[in-house]
């Protein structure tokens, strides 16, 4: 990855940052689906500069800033973050494509999928076995959900129509790998740089 865009998220009393992002993140997921390969995956990477996982001392969340990477500034142009973002431009700014500079390191940045509620487990576990519902809700008496103490924004899938959340782990790895990124910009294994 040679090359980046920061978008950072101008502050507003009127509008919650948390639903900025979902406006923001879901435009994002449309330009990068217009960019998918016939495998559905794109070349453009994402990281959260101001990412804190730290939620017990209230210090968690995402932050105000997100960089995509492209391998160049030509490939990153091609993306046309303004035509995504324009009717965002009062809530979001976007600075120029850039090289990257001298990294730190490199990050990996995934999605992490939370357990489901007891209740969703109880309607699979029904149709799967063909048992009545009550009796699955029996089977998972005292089961507790955890959920992910991670960061996250809450989407809306445009092909369904569900709200869901997607958790984000940020963590930094000991060397580069180079590959692909889901159309959310995210990657088990393939990482972005860091400084």
């Amino acid at each position: 990855m040679q090359s980046y865009i920061e978008l950072t998220l101008i502050k507003d009393s009127e509008i919650s940052p948390y639903f900025i992002w979902s406006k923001l993140y879901t435009q994002l997921h449309l330009a990068f689906v217009e960019q998918k390969d016939a495998q559905g995956q794109i070349v453009y990477g994402v990281s959260f500069p101001e990412y804190c996982a730290d939620r017990k001392q209230g210090k968690g969340g995402l932050g105000s800033k997100l960089r995509v990477f492209a391998p160049t500034v030509q490939v990153l142009e091609a993306l046309n973050l303004d035509k995504w973002l324009d009717r965002l431009s009062d809530y979001v700014h976007t600075k120029t494509a850039r090289p990257v500079p001298n990294v730190k390191g490199h990050l990996c940045v995934s999605r992490q999928r939370p357990q489901p509620s007891p209740g969703n487990l109880a309607r699979r576990y029904a149709t799967r076995k063909g048992v009545a519902l009550d009796a699955a809700m029996q089977r998972l008496q005292g089961y507790t959900q955890t959920m992910a103490d991670l960061p996250y924004i809450q989407v809306k899938s445009l092909s369904g129509g569900q709200n869901f959340t997607l958790c984000i782990e940020q963590r930094v790895v000991d060397a580069a790998v180079e590959g692909r990124f889901s159309t959310y910009g995210l990657s088990a294994t393939t990482t972005v740089p860091h400084w």
